[in-house]
Parts: structure tokens; sequence; C-alpha cells
């Protein structure tokens, strides 16, 4: 498994890069397409009996397992040039099923700027445990996550924070190319979020299945998101979304 450092990441867009593309354009460098294939990994036991997994080194099911081998199958055709993973095993272990089924196994990267968000006392309980327990703050993280705050732990905007950039710099390192990331709910949350120019108090209202690719498509600076592969009402859930319909 290849590292890819932490500190190295591109802002989102804005004025400077906004400059810089106009730039390259007068220089007559090609801009290219890039395309970037995000979801969640895999079912694990802790989706499946309703327990916060957090940074725990939590295993995929069997239907995990067979999710992950469907993805495969759906983007054999894309020759992905790397895969970029959060560095947990549910997410290595989805990447891994995962590229044995593509026509040519790619490199894969870990990437910690997709990791899960940071709660460690919740790691194992499940939510009628936090429900119980006012000091978790459980209550505020389902009604209003953008204003969770629990000592020691992460917010929802420093997760937000840290995934755009890691997107951000996949986008300018890897231009011109097809990628894969592997990564979390809470972080294809944030990413659609701020894809769609919507604010984090819409977060709940994001459809985020297991194991279900959703493509970020950059061309200059403009991004266009699809889920070109699926099937079944999770996946038409997502479309909508995306659509602004749901």
């Amino acid at each position: 498994m290849r590292h890819l450092p932490a500190n190295i990441y591109l802002r989102s867009p804005g004025p400077s890069m906004k400059v810089s593309f106009v730039l390259s354009i007068r220089a007559g460098r090609r801009v290219m397409e890039t395309r970037i294939f995000v979801m969640r990994h895999g079912q694990t036991y802790a989706n499946a009996e309703g327990r916060f997994a957090g940074r725990t080194a939590e295993p995929l099911t069997p239907e995990g397992e067979a999710q992950a081998a469907q993805v495969g199958k759906y983007l054999a055709a894309e020759d992905l040039s790397a895969i970029y993973v959060s560095p947990l095993h549910r997410t290595r272990r989805t990447a891994e099923i995962l590229a044995e089924n593509l026509r040519r196994r790619p490199p894969i990267y870990e990437a910690p700027g997709f990791l899960e968000i940071s709660i460690p006392p919740w790691e194992g309980r499940t939510k009628a445990e936090l429900r119980a327990d006012p000091a978790m703050q459980y209550e505020v993280w389902s009604q209003k996550p953008h204003r969770f705050y629990l000592p020691g732990c992460e917010t929802l905007a420093e997760v937000y924070g840290r995934a755009v950039r890691a997107l951000e710099d996949l986008f300018h390192q890897e231009e011109g190319r097809a990628l894969l990331v592997v990564t979390h709910m809470v972080v294809v949350r944030v990413l659609l979020l701020h894809y769609l120019e919507k604010p984090l108090s819409f977060y709940r209202r994001v459809p985020v299945p297991n194991a279900l690719p959703v493509c970020f498509r950059r061309r200059g600076l403009e991004v266009a998101l699809e889920v070109p592969y699926g099937e079944g009402p999770e996946a038409e859930e997502m479309r909508r979304f995306l659509k602004g319909e749901a």
C-alpha cells in the first residue's frame, strides 16, 4: 500500500485558481477532463448492527465484499489510473476486492484527507447507547450536525475542509485521468455538498449508500456530478438528489 503525503493539498477553486486557469489557456495548454469516482466502502458489520465504527479496524460483511466486487465490474471499462483510500481496513479491503475485478489493476494509495470523522468516544457504540448519554452530544449530531462539537473530536466543518482539499489536490495532480476514491459516508456527504454549493446544514439530506460510485467530472473550473453505474432504489435516490429532485 502506497501513501499519499497528508500535507499536500490544493485549495478549493477560487480567484488564484481562476488566474492560473486563464494563464494556462493563454499559454496554449490543453484543458483535459478529469474523472474521480468517489464512493463509500462496502457494508461492514458495524453498518449492519447500527454501531459507529469510527477509525477502528472494522471488517466488511460478505454483502460488503460482494458490493465491492460488483463496483469493480462496473468500473472495468474506466481504465482507472489509481485508487485512493482512507487508511482504514474497510476502505482498503473494498479497494482490493474491487481492483481484482478490473481489467487492469491500478496502484492503491492511502490518502489521510479522506479518513473517517474522528469521534473516539463513539467508537463501537450503537445509536441507542449514544442517545442515552447526553454528554456524547448525539442528539445535536442527529438534528444539527453542522453545530456538533465534542472536545477532542472533529467537527463537520473540519472534515469538510480536509476532504475538499484532498479531492482538489487529486484534480490538480491527476489531471486528465480517471481515479477512484474509497472513503466514508461523512466524507462523501460533505464533498457532495461542496460541489453542489449547498450548506453543511443540508448534511442529513444527502443519501449515501454503501459502494455507490459518484463521478466528479471536472473540465477547467466546471465540476459535474453523476451516477453512471448502479441499479435499484438507492442508486435512483442518489440520481434524484443530484438533479435536485429529492
